[in-house]
């Protein structure tokens, strides 16, 4: 009877010890958004190892191909359903990992800036594990042209679409296309514009549309003649 008092009292230490395993694991897996220990690697190494198959859904998009010094953009992770993220950007190539460019506070109440501490950067990630189909946010490119600049991104597909949590459902450090630095005349255009007496070369800003008139060249009208 003893023993069997004692088996009992054992297997239930052991279930207890492992509900509490199993509490504190998904505690860890961090729903309301990625540590600062993450920022780095981008790894979410309290998900445990990913179980994730095939090739990841989600790519990166930009609202243009290249940017311009202390250019806003627009930056937008999409391709399937989700659940958590982090995004940093680092210059094409760098093996210091450290972050480029800063994420603005964003509008959505799905995103937060995280990595702050870097002072040529910082990152954004979740600040719920609800399923999301995409997030856009702003970001201000560096303010001086950095060469290309890659996004690093670890997404947490969590189950998505099923709300259930699986922490381990994740796709860590993928690289988006590179987002090139723009030559200072590729965003602009010329235009001639003839007046009365003057041709006027235009610069015209296909970003802002901003015109500017660089000089202008007098029609032959506008000559001395010779007496």
């Amino acid at each position: 009877m003893m023993d069997a008092l004692r088996l009992s009292s054992a297997s239930c230490a052991l279930l207890v010890l492992a509900s509490l395993a199993s509490l504190a694991s998904l505690a860890a897996a961090y729903p309301n958004g990625a540590p600062v220990g993450a920022c780095t690697t981008l790894n979410p190494d309290s998900h445990g190892p990913s179980t994730a198959k095939g090739p990841s859904p989600y790519t990166i998009t930009f609202s243009s191909n290249t940017y311009q010094p202390g250019q806003v953009l627009q930056v937008t992770l999409s391709g399937a359903p989700f659940k958590g993220f982090l995004i940093v950007g680092r210059k094409d190539g760098d093996q210091t990992m450290a972050n480029t460019g800063f994420f603005q506070t964003p509008k959505s109440p799905d995103a937060q800036l995280q990595c702050v501490g870097g002072k040529d950067g910082n990152g954004v990630t979740h600040t719920n594990n609800t399923v999301k189909s995409s997030i856009s946010l702003d970001w201000k490119a560096p303010s001086s042209a950095v060469g290309d600049i890659v996004f690093h991104f670890t997404t947490v597909r969590g189950g998505a679409p099923n709300v259930k949590v699986d922490a381990a459902d994740y796709f860590m450090d993928q690289k988006s296309s590179p987002l090139k630095a723009a030559s200072p005349v590729e965003d602009e255009v010329l235009r001639f514009e003839e007046e009365a007496n003057d041709l006027d070369v235009v610069v015209v800003s296909k970003e802002e549309g901003d015109e500017e008139i660089v000089f202008s060249v007098p029609t032959k009208n506008d000559f001395p003649t010779r007496q």
